[in-house]
């Protein structure tokens, strides 16, 4: 063997041997992925620039949905190789190798680089699978306990619900019997008190039966219309406390549905006794009706501070209020949103611009039940 071939042979053997060890070190990057997905790509990238034959010319550009990598500038002109990172079947990203074009060709990007490169997309292709499968199972897992701790949180309410029910029923009627019997003023008005919180605290009780879901739903034909009217008619003490008004939208076609009567005003009371506290004094709220396709639709609007964002996704959560103590029990929003789900449909929180907060609920129209079934719907 001549001198030139060994020198041949040589180059060849300690191209492999990069090749080897960049696979080798790719796997380890891999296998010791700390949480930070950006680390570990620009640690591959290195991994990769360092296997060329030319490593100090090389640039490594990667993307992958998100996450964008770069080990240095892109030459203005550059000959590449390239291979496309598959994810569950679907191109999600490259791996890219760079050379100036004034000082390098497609020539120079050897076979073995391009096997190499595949190899590695195909490494890294597996290592976003395996992230997104780990995600979804922490999430997974997550909604389990949820569930569990919610299922729980009924069962415990449920009970002291029913616990509460007998004492608070004796008080009323011990109560009333006292004030028809006793003519003092002063009596009179204590006894009154008693009434008026023993009222609230059984209407507390109504609300921790229907988050439980021990209340029995008792759908009939109503129109639906009517009922929010009805409403909006009795709380209207509420709004000229604050000096507001109130605005009913709705066109003149029939909005009649097969629903609980009684759950649709617990829906509009807590909506509307939620829009009146957030309103300042003199503002308007907003009652819209309307129908999309097999769909009602009820959305009710204030003129608050809104929602932020932060609390998005707690305001739903049983015993969540921002009201101070005494003015709020926390269930109303989660009494809504169990009535809405227990009925196969939605429930949102949008801005309304400039000020304030849109409830927008959605619940598909049962006409006849029994021959019509109640189907759920994405919003």
């Amino acid at each position: 063997m001549d001198k030139m071939q060994k020198s041949s042979v040589e180059h060849k053997l300690r191209e492999r041997v990069k090749e080897l060890t960049c696979l080798y070190d790719v796997t380890s990057a891999v296998l010791q992925h700390d949480g930070t997905i950006d680390v570990t790509l620009d640690r591959i990238c290195n991994i990769v620039k360092a296997a060329y034959q030319y490593p100090n010319d090389a640039v490594i550009e990667l993307w992958l949905e998100s996450h964008y990598i770069l080990t240095a500038a892109i030459p203005l002109s550059s000959v590449t190789q390239v291979s496309a990172i598959n994810v569950f079947d679907e191109d999600l990203g490259f791996i890219k190798v760079h050379y100036n074009m004034e000082l390098y060709s497609s020539a120079h990007f050897l076979d073995e680089e391009q096997l190499l490169l595949d190899k590695v997309a195909h490494e890294i292709g597996n290592f976003f699978e395996k992230l997104i499968i780990m995600e979804r199972e922490k999430l997974f897992q997550s909604n389990i306990a949820q569930a569990d701790r919610r299922a729980v949180l009924h069962e415990i309410t449920a009970g002291i619900a029913h616990e509460l029910n007998t004492p608070l029923a004796n008080i009323l009627g011990f109560a009333e019997l006292i004030k028809e019997n006793d003519l003092s003023v002063q009596i009179n008005e204590d006894v009154s008190k008693i009434i008026k919180s023993a009222i609230y605290s059984r209407e507390i009780v109504k609300k921790l039966l229907l988050f439980s879901g021990e209340m029995p739903s008792n759908p009939e034909v109503i129109d639906v219309k009517e009922s929010i009217l009805q409403c909006l008619s009795i709380l209207s003490p509420n709004f000229r406390k604050k000096n507001l008004d109130f605005i009913f939208i709705c066109d003149d076609q029939s909005y009649i549905m097969f629903f609980d009567n009684i759950q649709l005003t617990q829906i509009i009371f807590n909506l509307a006794l939620n829009a009146i506290y957030a309103s300042p004094d003199g503002g308007i709220i907003k009652v819209r009706l309307y129908k999309e396709k097999r769909v009602m639709v009820i959305e009710m609007e204030d003129e608050g501070e809104g929602v932020p964002e932060k609390l998005m996704s707690k305001v739903f959560e049983p015993f969540f209020t921002t009201k101070p103590v005494g003015v709020g029990t926390g269930l109303g929003l989660s009494v809504v949103q169990g009535i809405v789900k227990t009925n196969g449909g939605t429930i949102q929180i949008l801005a309304n611009k400039p000020l304030g907060a849109v409830f927008k609920i959605r619940l598909p129209i049962i006409k006849k039940y029994g021959i019509e079934e109640r189907k759920s719907f994405d919003s």
